[in-house]
């Protein structure tokens, strides 16, 4: 099946081997060590291998979801605790290829219906914003054919620190263009320039990132550059992956912000009796670019995660250090202004609701996870405890936080196959101005 981008928004993939030490995102498609370089291909040769020679309209391929979700956030802090419905959804068309150029476009919709409270102080705008969304998210002309793939356009991305962030109704997208080469087996070589962005609560593109947010604009992003406006972003990467050694490097240039390298790798042992032991490790290394408008910039990062997997079943302990280095933005945190605030960064001891990066702290974190199937993959069990030990400084008052995650999903056969049932239940203790934060998050989605 052709897709462009969303294939397992709800789980379709729950069948397949899993991914090392990281959680399942609202799609259930599980990133980790070098799962989102590697998706990154799988993305691009999915959506760029349509048959060729079949002409623009007798190859098109029209696939989508419809999706409807009740939010519930619930602080025993000084905030008030609030609720949001919003259904919607995304239709994906891909032409058909001819000497390997083809062209591709989604729509993306995501509506309150008028069922949310008026005082927009009690709803979660990470849904519908504050009322609703429709936007074409994806809309590019690509080439891809030779092993040579080039897009230019609007599209989604999938590298570790510029992702579709994709855990509500509509994905971040972004304007620009991207290219893959196959050199040679098992090697992907990738480069990218944005230079526009489209949060997953923007109905249109602008010159942001997630530090711009402010009011209804990039709704979720942690803030500190309200009203600003971003050149965009650069990115290399590589990524080799053969037997059970996956690894994965990439160079990030935010513009006027800060230019961070990356390097992930993880090993799978064959093991014995379907039980396979896993390795891997993470680095970070970021400093300042350009004006630097957060302020100077000094982030390093040391990652390590060990696990069992059996069969599609995976248990994992996940450690990261984020030293600190005082008057440096955030204490020593990592400037990442298309993950922050939203939690969906590569780091192996981000949870649902935080993550290292999100706090503006420096300090250190660990995490156990475990992900289950049963009744023949229809139930899928995900559970995930995580530790963070912070750095107290004048930007964070917290010396700990605590996260314990749950996330059940149902995925129906026969003539109901497409459809299913999640819910994914957070409870974060000890946070800043919340205190304790519960996050209920009940789905219901169908893939066609």
């Amino acid at each position: 099946m052709i897709v462009i981008g969303r294939r397992d928004r709800a789980g379709r993939a729950a069948g397949k081997r899993r991914k090392v030490g990281r959680r399942v995102d609202e799609r259930g498609t599980g990133r980790a060590l070098c799962a989102i370089p590697l998706g990154a291909l799988v993305l691009a040769m999915n959506i760029g291998s349509a048959d060729a020679a079949t002409g623009f309209l007798s190859g098109m391929k029209v696939t989508g979801d419809l999706r409807a979700y009740d939010f519930a956030r619930l602080y025993s802090g000084l905030p008030p605790s609030q609720h949001a419905f919003a259904a919607g959804g995304a239709i994906n068309v891909l032409s058909g290829a001819v000497d390997g150029f083809s062209a591709a476009a989604s729509f993306y919709s995501a509506h309150s219906l008028g069922l949310n409270n008026r005082n927009t102080a009690l709803v979660d705008g990470t849904l519908a914003g504050y009322g609703r969304i429709d936007t074409f998210g994806q809309a590019f002309l690509q080439y891809h054919a030779r092993g040579v793939l080039v897009r230019a356009g609007d599209q989604l991305l999938n590298t570790p620190w510029m992702n579709p962030s994709d855990a509500r109704l509509v994905p971040a997208t972004y304007q620009g263009l991207f290219a893959a080469v196959h050199p040679v087996p098992s090697l992907t070589v990738s480069a990218l320039r944005i230079t526009r962005y489209k949060s997953r609560t923007s109905d249109g593109f602008s010159n942001t990132d997630l530090y711009n947010a402010a009011g209804s604009v990039n709704v979720g992003g942690t803030g500190g550059l309200p009203g600003g406006t971003e050149p965009g972003a650069a990115a290399v990467g590589a990524n080799y992956h053969i037997a059970g050694l996956k690894t994965a490097a990439w160079g990030y240039e935010f513009f006027n912000l800060a230019k961070m390298a990356y390097v992930e790798g993880s090993y799978t042992f064959a093991g014995t009796h379907g039980i396979a032991p896993l390795i891997g490790a993470q680095y970070v290394r970021e400093t300042g670019s350009g004006a630097q408008e957060l302020g100077r910039v000094d982030a390093t990062v040391y990652g390590a995660v060990m696990g069992v997997e059996h069969g599609p079943d995976l248990v994992t302990v996940g450690y990261n250090d984020l030293p600190a280095h005082p008057g440096a933005f955030g204490n020593g945190d990592v400037v990442s202004p298309y993950t922050t605030g939203y939690a969906t960064d590569p780091l192996y001891t981000t949870s649902m609701i935080q993550g290292m990066i999100d706090r503006k702290t420096s300090g250190h974190a660990v995490k156990v996870a475990a992900t289950a199937f049963f009744f023949r993959r229809q139930l899928r069990v995900i559970a995930g405890y995580a530790r963070y030990f912070n750095t107290v400084y004048a930007g964070y008052g917290a010396s700990h936080t605590d996260e314990t995650d749950v996330d059940l999903t149902y995925f129906l056969k026969g003539q109901l196959k497409g459809l299913s049932l999640r819910d994914r239940i957070g409870v974060a203790y000890n946070l800043p101005v919340l205190q304790r934060f519960i996050y209920n998050r009940i789905m219901v989605e169908y893939d066609f």
